[in-house]
Order: structure tokens, then sequence, then C-alpha cells
């Protein structure tokens, strides 16, 4: 796994390196909350032998020093002097408990013993510690009787410090903040190495080897009205839209497909809402559009557009009514719609009818394009018929949602039919994905207020009647009234 797919993975999992540091946080402030505080209080012992004026012998002493000081240490981390404290000040301890609780350390290169003690009540750390200096002052001059000139000082005492050294709170939750963290990272990769769904143009190509010709990010709007207001027009969803139109008119720029088949794997991919959209962008780009609802057994289309599903497809087909008497105007006259009509009980078989060729093929004789709306791939074999007789498919997919054997699946299905797949649309993309990049740069075509108006062309008439003396724009402006009425 290389830097870019950790960095696909810490985009698409954020909210668990989030969740990771909430709970590490969380966690660690509980774990400060239940723990009992603790105190410490320290002293210094200084342990030196008396001075001599001879130079061999000061030095012979300031060495004996040093080679016991790290003894001392130990003698004062034992149970024997901790037992020794215990009975001095009536502790309810055990000598193991105190000696447990006593730290002694050598500080370097000298022969200072720092010794501190942890409590839970400070009061009786600083009484141990104080306790502990007296008793091993005692225990190291009987030890060391033969020396006679051994001196133990108390360099620092022993106080008492109300703060507690224990639980640290900032420590603790910074370290389990980090702990947090790692364990979302790891938590994030593992998701990304076991996911399987669709999410770049790379799965696309690699399942489908056809390329992504679209791509629709998500929209809440699109989500709950499924067709684009015109208010919508200058959006990013409707950019994306005429950017598929645009793609799909140059996937053969000497014969381009008029005839085009939407499906999906599985439902829920968006299909109907892409049909709908399509044929809407086809239409505003001055192309005459046939859409045709051949989702027989779950239309979508009308619906969506507020039309009328009583008759449609299934009574042409039949022959009991006859396309124009059917078909539905939308918006101005370049979209027409074809409901679906009641539901044949043998919806494959009249898809794949010699009716329903010679319906495509008048259709595509009127119109410049004829898009239609199918069940999904996987489930049914309708779009696979009727992907034959047009000129090819276009198959949507939902971002993170569709599993990769899915879509290589509907793609084997066309290929057995020897339907052509003129590629793939990533439905439903959220903004923060990587595939979403350079979406959200809008261009809006408005008036510019600094530009001058461009002054209006006389015409002849205004021109000859200027020749004649006339007043300038006098006829023009009768004839551009009686234009207007």
């Amino acid at each position: 796994m290389d830097l870019r797919d950790v960095l696909h993975a810490v985009r698409s999992g954020w909210w668990l390196l989030l969740g990771g540091l909430l709970v590490g946080l969380a966690a660690a402030g509980l774990l400060s909350w239940l723990a009992t505080p603790l105190y410490s209080s320290s002293t210094q012992l200084f342990v030196s032998v008396a001075g001599s004026t001879d130079t061999s012998a000061a030095y012979q002493g300031n060495l004996f020093t040093q080679q016991r000081v790290t003894s001392y240490a130990q003698l004062l981390t034992g149970e024997a002097l901790a037992a020794e404290v215990v009975d001095d000040l009536n502790l309810e301890l055990t000598p193991a408990a105190v000696a447990g609780n006593v730290d002694a350390r050598v500080l370097p290169e000298t022969v200072i013993l720092d010794v501190t003690v942890t409590d839970t009540d400070p009061a009786r750390a600083q009484a141990i510690a104080a306790s502990l200096a007296e008793q091993f002052t005692e225990r190291v001059l009987e030890l060391e009787a033969d020396v006679s000139a051994l001196k133990v000082s108390v360099v620092e005492p022993a106080d008492i410090n109300s703060d507690p050294v224990s639980p640290a709170v900032t420590r603790n939750l910074a370290l389990g903040g980090v702990l947090g963290l790692l364990i979302g990272l790891g938590l994030a990769l593992v998701r990304s190495r076991l996911d399987n769904t669709v999410k770049t143009g790379d799965d696309v190509q690699a399942l489908t080897h056809t390329g992504l010709i679209g791509t629709v990010l998500e929209d809440a709007r699109l989500g709950e009205q499924h067709v684009l207001a015109s208010a919508d027009r200058q959006s990013a969803t409707a950019e994306s839209f005429r950017a598929i139109r645009t793609n799909l008119q140059f996937l053969d720029v000497d014969h381009p497909p008029k005839v085009i088949v939407v499906a999906s794997s599985v439902p829920g991919e968006g299909k109907s809402t892409l049909a709908v959209n399509l044929s809407i962008a086809l239409a505003q780009g001055g192309s005459r559009v046939m859409l045709v609802e051949a989702d027989l057994r779950r239309p979508r289309v009308t619906r969506y557009m507020g039309l009328v599903s009583g008759a449609g497809l299934s009574n042409v087909l039949a022959g009991t009514a006859d396309i124009d008497e059917v078909a539905q105007t939308w918006g101005d006259d370049k979209l027409s719609v074809l409901a679906a009509g009641p539901m044949p009980p043998n919806p494959s078989e009249l898809l794949g009818s010699e009716q329903m060729r010679s319906l495509l093929d008048g259709l595509r004789s009127t119109h410049d394009y004829v898009v239609i709306d199918t069940p999904p791939l996987l489930p049914v074999t309708d779009a696979a018929v009727l992907s034959v007789l047009a000129d090819g498919c276009v198959v949507t997919t939902r971002y993170g949602k569709t599993r990769r054997e899915q879509l290589e699946e509907a793609t084997r299905v066309l290929a057995r039919v020897d339907g052509k797949l003129l590629g793939v649309v990533l439905n439903r993309v959220p903004p923060a994905s990587a595939v979403a990049q350079g979406y959200g740069y809008g261009y809006g075509y408005t008036a510019d207020p600094w530009r001058a108006p461009i002054p209006p062309v006389e015409g002849r008439a205004a021109r000859r009647g200027r020749r004649r003396g006339g007043p300038a724009g006098s006829h023009s402006a009768g004839t551009e009234a009686g234009e207007q009425s």
C-alpha cells in the first residue's frame, strides 16, 4: 500500500480516525478520573567521609563513598528499612507496601541520594520520607561502625506537596488521543483494503475495460426530486449531466449512438434518475429526444417527471394504441416521454420482440436520441435484450455501494449477448472523495456590468429614411412595435 492508498483510506475513512480520537480521549479521561490520586515527597541525603589534610586519605575516602553509595540506594528500597519506618510511624501498611512506594537513585557523579516516596496521602508521604531518612542514617552508621569518619547528612528535607503527581491528566489525554488516532488509522486502512466497492475510474477500467464517461455528485435535492429544477441548471450536478451528454456525443464522432439503453447492475443505483436528467440535458442541447420507460416491472420515470402513467409502451407493442396517442411532452417540444403502460405477463419477450425493434427503428428516424430506461442487468434480462436492439448501453454504478463483482458480472451479461457497453457513470459521488476533485469550480455566464452595451444595428429602412430627411428610426420603431404585438 503506497502513500496514495493511505491518503485515500484516510479521506474515505476520516470518521474512523475521528471516532478513534474521541474514544481514546474518553477512555483516557475516564481512567484518569477513576484513578486514585498519588502524592510524592522527596528528600536528599549526602554521604561523606570526614575530611583529612592528607591528599591520599581524602582520595581514598571519596572513592570509598562513591563505591558504597549505590549499595545505600538498594538499602533505602528494601523491606528491612521499611519495617522500621512502619514501626516508627505506627502505619497500617505492610513493609512491602511501603518499600514498593520508595524510589532511590544516586545523582550522577555525586554522593547524593535522591529519595522519593509516593502515597495516597501527601502528609503521610512526607512523614515516611522523613522517617526513612532518619532510619537510614542510623542503619548506615550501624553497618559502617568500623568507618568512624562516615557521615550521612540531610541536604533537602522532605516537604508536603499537595499537588498530585498521578494521574497526569494532560499526558494521559495526549497518549489516549494518539493511540485512538492510530487505532482509527489502522481501522481505516483495513476497511480500505477489505472494501470491494466501486469508487474510482481505475476500478471501472479494470472491471469493464471501458472508460468512465461521467461522474454525478451526491445531491440531496436530486435524491428527493430526481429531476433538476430550472434554477439548478448552473449547479455542479447539472454540469455533470451535460458532461455525460458531451461524452456520449463524442464517443464516435462519425456515428454517435442515437438509441441508448440506461441500466444498472442492481436496483438502487440511480438509473432512472440518470435516464431522466440525461434526456433533459440532450433536449436542452437542441436535440429531439424520446425517453422510453422500458422498465415494465418497476417504472419510475413518469412518477419522477410528474406525468400520467396509464397507457404507454406495452399498449404500443400490443397494438392497442399508437405512439402518437400515448407519448407525452415534457418542458418544450424537444423532449417526449413514452410511459411504461400496464405490466405485461412476459416483459422480456415483449421487449425483445419484432414490434419493439420496429418501434425503435421508427423512433430513430424521427428523433435525434432515444433514451431507454430499463431494469437492472443482473436480476432480469430486459436490459440485455434491449441493448442488442440499441446502439449501446450506459451502466450507472453507485459510489461505495455497488460491489466490484456486481459491475463485472453486468459487463459479462452484456458481452454474452454482444451488447455494446458505451461507458459507466459513477453516481452519487461524495464531493470530498478523490474522484470528485475538479468539481465545484463553476463558471457563471452572467452579464458583465463593466462592459458597455452594444449599440442597436440600424435596419435598411432607418438608413433610407435618414437619407430622405425623415426622423431617424421612425419606420423601424413602428415595425418593431408591430412585431411585438
